[in-house]
């Protein structure tokens, strides 16, 4: 088995677990707000994917690849609001 790129931690089993946990709740949450009127379903899978993303990236591919709500999860994927974006240059107040 290949290990992990250097940069990125892998997961304890537990948290693995619970992981997963969450990620599949949240999946079938968003699937039954497919059913329900005014339950929403892309929050869930959004939270869904986030969770698959640290333990089954493989899983992640299919929820993308929906019409409809798979380019809403990717702007969220794209947006990064967790700091995972451009850093901003210190050169001391130099232009």
């Amino acid at each position: 088995m290949a290990s992990p790129p250097p940069d990125r931690k892998r997961p304890s089993r537990l948290s693995h677990r619970v992981l997963d946990a969450v990620g599949v709740a949240m999946l079938a949450t968003g699937t039954v707000g497919l059913f329900v009127p005014y339950m929403p379903t892309t929050v869930f899978w959004i939270i869904a994917v986030v969770c698959f993303l640290k333990t089954r990236p493989h899983a992640v591919r299919p929820l993308l690849r929906t019409p409809i709500i798979g380019p809403a999860i990717i702007w969220f994927l794209r947006w990064r609001p967790f700091g995972g974006g451009r850093k901003k240059k210190r050169n001391g107040g130099k232009g």
